[in-house]
């Protein structure tokens, strides 16, 4: 792990560039929005400009036509501050010669001369109150307002000829200060945006960070202590991020039980095999200093070779066993579900032992159940009760029972062996389904001590659980306990 990165500073690298993105992000949205908050603040100053000449011209024009040029020079210098107000000049334009025109009143505009220049055509031409710069025939709002500098209105009566000029951008440093304010209070909502939006990351891919850093963990440690690693997984939630933890820890757990098999398996070829291995080569040495002249020469080379076929079938069957096993740990023998009878599949197995509980004096029975049906793998099933009923006959005395019932409890479907045996004690409930361990009772006995183990694996296939409830001297109760299907 020191040369690579590590799954939790790769997902910490990923949080930060997903966060680095939502901010580029939102800064290019706030820039755009600034942009356009622009635009419609420049707008609504024009219209409200047009809209504020135009009326005081509209006004200025009926005093013009009725009271004549002297009373409008008086209103307007006798009351400047409306015009002040909103930048607005108003110029005169002089009788005895048409092209010059003086300043009357209200702001003090700096005209340029090329705008002072197209006074007379405009007052030539005047034919409405609309201000000369507001033409949306001609030319758009934002085009006006990059091309224009002025908004103008030419007032004339009487071949009396007025003039009023109002800058394009008349309060820009309001419009200005309104953007900022705006822009300020856009900044602190994406300021308060991007800590949630941090936390909110935080928090979404805080099982991920819990899954990265015991994945890190479990990279590091041996195998024999991932369990204990990934201990947490029965407590993930299954509505969320947490789920992935489950998913993956569970992966690992199965991936790590199935290492444990094989490693058991490899301890079992290496240690349990070695007493068949060893008999057959006894016996083939034997059978190979026996002379056939020798006296009973032939009948020791015939038990030499039985022992051999023997000691060989014993390994074969071991073998056998054990790679069943490990192949259902794997799940390479996936479940055929079907529906079958219970109650059926009950009778087809104690029948095969019939004749053994005979031959032994012990009694045989099957409890049957009003609901026989039940969806799982019939052959599978039936691999465990024949393991379970095998063991139960073994292990009962003469004169004693064995029971095989079916019950539902809930949701819970329940097989059961029970026998009247000798018992096992509490402290080898749990030994019981390892690999090759044999109670102290049962070492007179034949079998390899691997069919609890292989019984267990194959329940734990079906999605089951194998338990055990015995007391010495008084028998034992094997219980199959499966999900039943609705």
């Amino acid at each position: 792990m020191s040369s690579e990165k590590s799954v939790s500073n790769a997902l910490a690298q990923t949080q930060k560039a997903l966060f680095f993105r939502f901010v580029t992000v939102l800064l290019t949205c706030l820039f755009i929005v600034q942009v356009v908050i622009a635009v419609l603040l420049l707008y609504r100053m024009q219209s409200n400009d047009i809209k504020i000449l135009s009326s005081m011209g509209a006004e200025y024009q009926r005093i013009l036509t009725f009271n004549g040029s002297e009373k409008l020079t008086h209103v307007v210098v006798e009351n400047p501050e409306r015009l002040e107000e909103n930048n607005i000049a108003v110029f005169k334009q002089d009788p005895s010669n048409p092209a010059v025109f003086h300043y009357v009143s209200g702001a003090k505009l700096a005209l340029p001369e090329s705008e002072v220049a197209d006074f007379p055509s405009k007052i030539a031409h005047a034919e409405s109150s609309k201000p000369y710069g507001y033409n949306s025939q001609e030319e758009s709002w934002y085009q006006q307002l990059i091309t224009q500098s002025f908004l103008t209105l030419p007032l004339v009566a009487k071949r009396q000829g007025y003039i009023m000029v109002q800058p394009i951008f008349s309060d820009l440093s309001a419009v200005i200060s309104e953007w900022l304010r705006i822009g300020f209070a856009l900044l602190v909502l994406a300021a308060i945006s991007l800590v949630f939006v941090w936390r909110l990351i935080h928090s979404t891919l805080s099982p991920l960070f819990v899954l990265a850093r015991q994945l890190d963990d479990a990279s590091k440690s041996p195998l024999e202590s991932m369990s204990n690693t990934l201990d947490f997984v029965q407590n993930a939630n299954r509505h969320d991020l947490s789920s992935i933890n489950r998913s993956v820890n569970l992966l690992l757990m199965r991936l790590h039980k199935i290492i444990k098999s094989m490693d058991d398996t490899v301890n079992a070829i290496a240690h349990d095999l070695r007493t068949p291995l060893s008999r057959l080569r006894l016996s083939a040495e034997k059978g190979l200093l026996t002379k056939k002249e020798d006296e009973n020469g032939a009948q020791v080379m015939k038990e030499a070779l039985a022992d051999c076929l023997e000691s060989s079938h014993q390994a074969d069957q071991m073998l056998t066993t054990l790679l069943k096993i490990n192949d259902e740990v794997a799940g390479r023998l996936s479940p055929k579900l079907s529906h079958i009878d219970i109650n059926a599949t009950l009778l087809k197995v104690a029948g095969w032992y019939e004749e053994t509980a005979e031959d032994h004096d012990i009694q045989l029975t099957v409890i049957s159940h009003p609901t026989s049906s039940l969806l799982t793998d019939e052959d599978k099933l039936i691999q465990i009760l024949v393991n379970l009923v095998d063991n139960a006959l073994k292990f009962t005395p003469k004169g004693g029972t064995v029971q095989l019932a079916y019950s539902e409890h809930n949701n819970l479907a329940s097989l059961s062996v029970t026998d009247s045996g000798i018992g096992i004690p509490k402290d080898k409930h749990a030994l019981i389904f390892t690999k090759l361990y044999r109670a102290d009772e049962s070492r007179t006995s034949e079998g390899y001590g691997l069919g609890l183990a292989h019984a267990k694996a194959i329940t734990e296939s079906l999605a089951g659980k194998l338990t055990v409830e015995s007391e010495v001297g008084k028998g034992s109760t094997f219980t199959i306990n499966l999900v039943k299907a609705t």
